[in-house]
């Protein structure tokens, strides 16, 4: 009988064969420096990483503030992919980040710089850009609120000309800081158009404010008593107004025509000045009499007269008016 002997085959413990591929940042990731504006509504910071197994990938913030992928914060997000986004963004986002893409293999590192500036911006009036205002005792105060990026230098140039900075004085003016002129206890003299300038790199804007002293006419002088002329002679009547703007005066006669002659007795009467703004009117009347002559002694007594004691004297004139 033939044996039949069969050969073993060799043994071999089992073999896990797996190679590690280190960590490789690809480029397209972000540069070392990223410039943004802060009106951007959101910012993407890529870093896009290779290696076998699949990296894993992580930002890293200023004080160790390690954020992996993938997160999801109220304001920043990093995506699964490696993707760093942030939502509105600040100037005080301008912080130096670490990416780091990490796998059994090793690491690779990108640092990256965030620059937010703010975006520049034509200055721009928060109200109209004209206004009147009246006249008033003790403070007043003339606004003027810009705003734009940069923070535009405002300039007030009062009516005569000067120019006022921001927090400067002179006489009774004020610029604060706030962009506001004050003006202590104005007077008539400070009517006029004040304008305010605000100007940055992007360019400027003006604002005109007009002072008023809006007041009804108001006559200053009175006659308390008649005014009596003798016939033949000029009569001089003083109507003096005050008022802004200034008023039209006229002057109307008892007879209504005006005075350019010597006076009558029939200029007597009634005169009536009175004076007109947009604001009011102011009358002053004056009564006149016009004497036909003046008064005088047509016969007096003798230039000496005798009289004897005891007896009572009686001088006797003749009043001619």
């Amino acid at each position: 009988m033939r044996s039949l002997v069969s050969a073993a085959s060799p043994c071999f413990d089992p073999e896990i064969q797996y190679s590690f591929r280190r960590c490789v940042i690809t480029e397209n990731s972000v540069n070392g420096r990223e410039r943004v504006l802060s009106s951007l509504p959101r910012v993407l910071l890529d870093c896009r990483a290779n290696g076998n197994p699949v990296p894993r990938i992580m930002w890293v913030f200023p004080n160790n503030i390690v954020l992996p992928a993938p997160y999801y914060g109220s304001r920043i997000t990093v995506h699964r992919n490696g993707t760093l986004d942030i939502h509105a963004v600040r100037v005080s986002d301008s912080v130096a980040l670490l990416c780091i893409a990490r796998n059994e293999g090793g690491e690779a590192k990108l640092q990256v710089q965030l620059e937010v500036t703010e975006g520049v911006e034509k200055p721009r009036l928060r109200s109209s850009p004209t206004e009147s205002v009246q006249l008033t005792n003790g403070i007043l105060s003339l606004n003027c609120s810009i705003e734009g990026k940069p923070t535009p230098e405002i300039t007030w140039i009062l009516p005569n000309g000067t120019t006022l900075l921001r927090g400067t004085s002179v006489f009774r003016f004020h610029h604060r800081l706030d962009g506001t002129l004050v003006i202590k206890d104005p007077s008539i003299s400070e009517v006029g158009r004040y304008r305010c300038i605000g100007r940055n790199s992007a360019g400027y804007v003006e604002r005109t404010v007009t002072l008023e002293s809006n007041r009804k006419p108001e006559i200053t002088n009175k006659y308390s008593s008649l005014v009596s002329i003798v016939n033949g002679e000029n009569l001089h009547l003083n109507c003096l107004s005050g008022g802004h703007p200034l008023p039209r005066l006229t002057w109307t006669l008892p007879n209504g025509v005006v005075l350019t002659r010597p006076t009558s007795v029939y200029d007597r009467g009634m005169y009536l000045c009175q004076t007109t703004n947009e604001h009011g009117s102011s009358s002053l009347m004056v009564s006149v009499i016009v004497i036909a002559y003046p008064p005088r002694i047509t016969k007096g007594p003798a230039p000496v007269t005798y009289a004897s004691p005891g007896v009572a004297v009686q001088p006797t004139w003749n009043l001619h008016q």
